[in-house]
């Protein structure tokens, strides 16, 4: 292209993905360690439910990890989603969530379900831009600002959970886009 940008599409990830992906995931993270929720488990187990952007020389540009409940199948579950930070601000995450969302209605999900740690604002902020809502209950209380549970996952690692209903309407034809 002329003019500089990278055009990027979307399919279905394969297990051939894992160890590209398990070698930037870091970095993408901001050097939070979270290659070991990238296991090849992931992608050999959920690839039906997961998707993958790459450019046009086949480079991963982000990639979304998730699946519906199988004990709450109204219920799909994101994982994981993560961008390239060189190639943020261009609506790919966002079309990421969407094609899952879609997948997830499709499927009977009426609710997705995200966590994120809760002093990551870049991360509340992309979820609360696209709907999603903090949970609170029992137990939850503001961490960095955000509703979220203390010690959620082990000792020391918080999370903040965060909801979006799903309504008719939600669904838009976005499997095979390409995103400018």
């Amino acid at each position: 292209m002329t003019d500089g940008r990278i055009r990027t599409g979307l399919r279905r990830p394969t297990e051939a993905d894992q160890p590209p992906i398990a070698a930037v995931v870091d970095h993408w993270f901001a050097g939070r360690k979270v290659w070991p929720l990238v296991a090849r488990a992931w992608f050999r187990h959920f690839a039906g439910t997961s998707w993958i952007a790459e450019d046009d020389a086949g480079r991963p540009r982000g990639f979304l990890i998730g699946y519906r409940s199988p004990e709450r199948p109204a219920e799909a579950i994101l994982h994981l989603v993560a961008v390239d930070p060189n190639h943020r601000r261009h609506g790919l995450g966002r079309t990421l969530v969407e094609a899952f969302l879609v997948d997830a209605m499709a499927g009977g999900a009426a609710v997705a379900r995200a966590v994120a740690w809760p002093d990551d604002p870049i991360a509340i902020a992309f979820f609360h831009s696209l709907g999603f809502e903090p949970e609170e209950g029992p137990g939850s209380q503001r961490l960095y600002g955000v509703p979220a549970w203390p010690d959620y996952e082990l000792p020391g690692e918080d999370r903040a959970v965060l909801v979006r209903r799903l309504a008719p309407g939600d669904e838009g034809a976005v499997e095979n886009r390409t995103i400018d």
